[in-house]
């Protein structure tokens, strides 16, 4: 059933339709003039706007203008007196969808919220197909995002190799995707590689493909990551993490674009683009002597520094609804509202854990969600202690304990099967391990 929101400033007609769409099911609020609608409409977002033309102050055509110079996309009804034709003719030049006259008749109101249901919900479905495209896509609504995404895409042009430089859970990945789409190799493969999820033993197999016999278990050639990027873009995601022994081999892959599978003689030269991410500080690691000096510079051709998302709090808003829109898909029911409260909350929060943290809290809260809206409740109870200021028991231990509660969760739910709790997380399964072992589950 819908959201309804009655606007007319006759007590008569308000009360009347609204028992008629409550006996029908929808959840119905009512305003009394054109700023109490407003006030309501940006609160409550309502799927459906019955809205008199005639009111004091401000009038059904001013609510509509002033919806569009907000950019409120709304359907809207307008209930206009017999005789004013020309004037649902104007209200529906400023957005209306359709209009009834007084005396409306019951069935006739009813067959036409019905329509302009009809309408609201295909809208919905409309945005939700062009968010599953998008969905991949970075979210830059911040002046912090768009200018680190305005230098993706000057990087994107030329085939210089990119470093990206955050925290875990910054989007670091979904940056390299765009730069990819934006460059030349677009329709060439994107090949993804995180270098600490991968044994050092295995690295190297991984990365350069292996001849048949090469190795116990090798029953057949197969081509490695580095290969399998020919024409495109290979990602190397926690480069700061790769073993020193095997520094020197990604080296060569960077100067000369050329290597041999593990067990081979044949060098094998491919046409690849690289994007390199990482975590760490790497002009430490060269001065501490873990990382190679001339590796960190081949890499470091074109730096773009990620900030947290404490750094780029105006992308909240946008990330939340895109991942409400996301989970809602995953779940097969309709995207629950995220109202204003709810809202603050979270873009209260310090997040630590970067966009992927704030991925994990919404999903769950929509996946867990019984109604049709969010409310604090369905938060994590430690985030309405004061909205992610003042937590008692100080912030790291809050921030220690939410993790460690979102991972006891995940593996509840995935019946301690770590891999798949990995996955629901976005993390890797030897991080996650790792962190289980730490927090002592």
């Amino acid at each position: 059933m819908a959201n309804l929101l009655i606007v007319d400033d006759d007590a008569n007609i308000r009360d009347s339709l609204r028992d008629r769409f409550v006996a029908r099911g929808h959840d119905v609020s009512t305003a009394v003039d054109g700023k109490d609608a407003l006030v309501k409409i940006r609160r409550e977002r309502p799927d459906l706007v019955l809205l008199d033309l005639q009111m004091p102050e401000l009038d059904g055509i001013g609510v509509l203008q002033k919806l569009q110079q907000d950019g409120i996309d709304l359907t809207v009804v307008v209930i206009t007196a017999f005789g004013t034709v020309d004037r649902a003719v104007q209200a529906m030049k400023n957005g209306a969808y359709d209009f009834i006259q007084k005396p409306f008749e019951p069935a006739l109101i009813e067959e036409t919220v019905k329509r302009a249901l009809e309408r609201t919900t295909l809208q919905v479905e409309n945005r939700a197909l062009r968010a599953g495209k998008e969905e991949a896509g970075p979210v830059a609504e911040d002046p912090r995002s768009k200018e680190i995404l305005e230098l993706a895409g000057k990087a994107a042009k030329s085939s210089a190799t990119v470093l990206l430089l955050g925290e875990s859970g910054t989007g670091k990945e979904v940056l390299a995707h765009e730069i990819h789409r934006r460059s030349p190799r677009a329709s060439g493969p994107f090949v993804a590689v995180n270098c600490v999820a991968i044994p050092e033993t295995l690295l190297e197999s991984e990365l350069f493909g292996h001849e048949k016999g090469s190795f116990t278990g090798a029953i057949a050639r197969r081509q490695g990551k580095v290969e399998l990027a020919h024409r495109g873009t290979l990602f190397l995601d926690e480069i700061g993490d790769i073993a020193a022994g095997f520094q020197a081999k990604l080296l060569r892959v960077l100067q000369e674009r050329a290597f041999e599978r593990v067990g081979g003689n044949e060098t094998i030269s491919v046409d690849i683009r690289v994007v390199a991410a990482t975590n760490r500080d790497l002009k430490t690691a060269v001065s501490e002597g873990k990382f190679r000096e001339d590796l960190f510079y081949r890499l470091n051709v074109v730096s773009i520094p990620v900030p947290p998302l404490r750094e780029r709090r105006g992308d909240i808003r946008v990330l939340v609804q895109k991942f409400v829109a996301g989970a809602a898909r995953e779940s097969r029911r309709p995207a629950p509202k995220v109202p204003e409260e709810v809202m603050k909350i979270l873009e209260a929060q310090p997040w630590p854990g970067n966009v992927r943290e704030l991925k994990n809290v919404v999903e769950r809260a929509v996946v867990l969600l019984e109604g049709d809206e969010l409310t604090p409740g369905d938060l994590p109870a430690e985030m309405m202690a004061g909205g992610g200021g003042g937590m008692p028991g100080g912030f790291h231990d809050q921030v220690a304990e939410q993790r460690k509660q979102i991972v006891k969760e995940a593996l509840e739910r995935c019946g301690g099967n770590q891999t798949r709790a990995a996955e629901m997380l976005g993390l890797q399964r030897t991080y996650l391990a790792r962190l289980i072992r730490q927090m002592g589950l």
